[in-house]
């Protein structure tokens, strides 16, 4: 590709018309101007013709980067393999989800002790159109019956139906309206509890009995588990009365089941940023419709994790006094006073445990997985006493995921993945003492490529970490470079095995992943450091990543992209509004982008604890200082600028995507474009193969088309 001045108003599109107006909002004592506001009714008829105008110019340019057969390709290749997933244990059966080298969706199995296995629910079959994906799934502690959730067209609500394990037939169902997971069977086939409602649905989240053969709307509501965020637990320290008048439903509610049938355990949440506040039950008392709920007011103020043993107690991963987590241990009986059973680590995160109890065992175990920058760990622990007693063997300093083990046994299984290895589920045993692989995903064809972190400084003197991934020939030197982020809602950037950033670097370019305030990296303190009034921090964090690439000569002057996702979006589209200079290209995929109107729609009202409100004049002004919407200066040179929006989107309403595109498109001065890329019949969540490869495919070829990349021909 040849240089383009970005001063230079030559070769410059023709937008799709759309005339800016005068709306105008009073917020906090402010003026704030909306002049895009009649973009966001998708279903207005100029709207949707500027919408098509939109597709036109996309598809048209699109058709043009000479890089995208290359990048399908390589897209294709690298995610040709078996992906497994550490199985879930009943009865003497494993579950897990799997998904073939050409599969669209991952499918539901399940295998005996012979290591036979046979599909139980294959989304693809359920419906051939691919608009259905399979969302949790959880069998009866019999491996009689397994509860299966499926969502359709991208939607955030799901549909559950319980199948036959022998047979594959569905023997109940459906019931609508379930957020992600929440199953909780009581001790056998022959009822669970579920939840309804929450984000996603409508009237809250609300916890159900449901018995095996009768109607939906014959379930009963189980009172007493959405413990409000101020209400009688808070004041007496005991909900007596059970009943619903004192619990209105809550945004999240999860629940649990121990593996004897008898303590039932209820967790609520306002934001996915609050803490949570836990409730338990003894079924022994009361009936399992009106439970004799106890909150747990000891874990109040924190986000904790409880998971209910087969020795009566209570184990809680918790950030409550410990950024980095801690487990403690609680008696139900006196749930007041819990002991600290694994403190808090002085570098490391605490993930998860797994209780491994099995009588026959000389000790009771505890395994705890821990993460240090996105390298994972698993140690050994003395149950009782939380002593260590050593760490299982990992195959590198890679990812370690979804530890999973059985009720009273002795067993545990853990997926382990890094920049070039993609996820394999390994074992443990531990009579035998032995770790090793339980299922090998396969070889697929990587690239050589040379992997490293290096370190930079944000402006307040924050030590930051960043992740590269170049071709092994080209260990120095200046290379077209994407740098991505995410940043929010405390979740990590792990060195895991990453198809794009192997797409691109074996393509010749070199890939970056900064690790920026607001994630989960170090912790509850380095999520807090990044979120709500602290939200430029994590935004300066990535502009910091992107000064290094430049100064330390790892990236040519035209020739750094940013590119995020979600929250992630959000993050590099501030960021470039911010410093339009440093980047040549910039994609933001389903991110809000008016931070004054994010709470509106959508998610938003869920998300306020982590960026805050506009109904507080001081949050509207700090969400006004950094919202890429608002920030939009016209007669500036902006980057080539792809917004990529799902139009089934439950958590992020294109609607962002719309206006912001409108915005940049009248604002630049560039000739780079601006481009929106619009995806029907798919939201924010799990889609199928084919469209997620299609995807990575367009963000890489446009990145390439505007940062220089000239793809060497005897790659891949």
């Amino acid at each position: 590709m040849m240089p383009i001045d970005p001063l230079d108003p030559a070769g410059r599109p023709e937008y799709p018309p759309v005339a800016p107006g005068d709306t105008v909002d009073r917020l906090g004592g402010r003026d704030v101007p909306d002049p895009y506001r009649a973009l966001e009714d998708a279903d207005a008829p100029a709207t949707r013709e500027w919408s098509a105008g939109q597709r036109r110019l996309f598809d048209r340019l699109r058709d043009g980067w000479p890089t995208l057969d290359a990048f399908r390709t390589a897209m294709t290749r690298l995610t040709a393999f078996e992906h497994l997933t550490p199985p879930q244990l009943a009865g003497d059966l494993a579950f897990f989800t799997v998904r073939g080298p050409a599969d669209e969706h991952p499918a539901l199995a399940v295998a005996d002790p012979s290591g036979a296995r046979r599909i139980l629910f294959d989304p693809h079959r359920h419906d051939p159109t691919g608009r259905t994906v399979l969302g949790g799934w959880t069998p009866d502690p019999t491996g009689t019956l397994v509860a299966v959730q499926t969502a359709e067209g991208g939607a955030e609500e799901y549909t559950l139906r319980v199948l036959d394990v022998a047979t594959g037939r569905t023997v109940d169902g459906p019931i609508t309206g379930c957020p992600y997971g929440n199953v909780a069977w009581s001790g056998g086939p022959d009822a669970f509890y579920h939840v309804r409602g929450g984000p996603g649905g409508t009237g809250g989240a609300r916890l159900y009995l449901h018995r095996i053969g009768e109607h939906p709307a014959a379930d009963t509501e189980v009172p007493g588990a959405a413990a409000p965020a101020d209400g009688p637990d808070h004041d007496t320290g005991h909900d007596t009365a059970g009943d619903t008048d004192d619990d209105g439903p809550a945004p999240e509610l999860d629940v649990l089941l121990g593996a004897d049938g008898r303590l039932l355990v209820a967790a609520t949440a306002d934001g996915l940023s609050s803490g949570n506040r836990v409730r338990i039950a003894d079924l022994a008392v009361g009936t399992p419709e009106k439970p004799d709920w106890r909150p747990l007011t000891a874990l109040d103020g924190g986000w904790s994790s409880p998971w209910p043993a087969a020795d009566g107690l209570l184990y809680v991963l918790t950030d409550l006094d410990a950024d980095r987590g801690r487990i403690l241990v609680l008696d139900p009986a006196a749930p007041e006073r819990p002991r600290t059973l694994v403190p808090e680590h002085e570098h490391e995160v605490l993930e998860s445990f797994a209780v491994l109890d099995d009588p026959g065992l000389p000790v009771p175990l505890l395994l705890v997985l821990r993460s240090a920058g996105g390298h994972g760990r698993i140690t050994r622990h003395d149950l009782r006493t939380g002593e260590p007693l050593g760490a299982l063997p990992l195959p590198g300093t890679g990812v370690v995921t979804d530890l999973t083990f059985r009720q009273g046994g002795h067993e545990a299984w853990f997926g382990y993945s890094d920049p070039t290895t993609p996820e394999t589920v390994h074992h443990y045993d531990a009579h035998r003492g032995t770790t090793e692989v339980w299922r090998a995903p396969g070889t697929p064809e990587v690239p050589a490529v040379l992997v490293s972190e290096r370190r930079c400084a944000s402006p307040d003197g924050t030590g930051l970490t960043v992740l590269l991934t170049r071709p092994a020939d080209r260990p120095t030197g200046p290379l077209p470079t994407v740098l991505q982020g995410y940043g929010a809602f405390g979740e990590p950037q792990v060195a895991d095995y990453y198809a794009a950033a192997l797409a691109w670097a074996g393509l010749g370019g070199q890939f970056a992943v900064a690790r920026v305030r607001g994630g989960g990296e170090h912790g509850e303190g380095w999520h807090r450091a990044g979120m709500r009034e602290h939200k430029q921090n994590g935004i300066d964090d990535f502009l910091a990543a992107a000064r290094a690439l430049h100064d330390r000569g790892l990236c040519p002057p035209d020739g750094l992209g940013a590119f995020g996702q979600s929250a992630g979006g959000l993050l590099v589209a501030a960021a470039a509004t911010q410093r339009p200079g440093l980047f040549a290209a910039v994609a933001a995929t389903a991110a809000p982008l008016d931070m004054a109107r994010y709470e509106l729609s959508g998610y938003g009202p869920y998300w306020t604890d982590e960026f805050g409100t506009r109904e507080d004049p001081e949050e509207l002004g700090r969400l006004l200082d950094y919202s890429p919407y608002h920030r939009v200066t016209a007669g500036t040179a902006y980057p080539a600028v792809l917004l990529t929006a799902f139009e089934d989107d439950a958590r992020v309403d294109p609607l962002h995507a719309r206006k912001m595109c409108a915005a940049l498109q009248r604002a630049t001065s560039s000739a780079r474009p601006v481009l929106l890329r619009q995806e029907a019949g798919v939201g924010h969540g799990a889609r199928a193969r084919t469209g997620r490869l299609a995807y990575f495919a367009d963000v890489l070829a446009f990145q390439a088309e505007y940062l220089g990349l000239s793809v060497r021909s005897d790659r891949f």
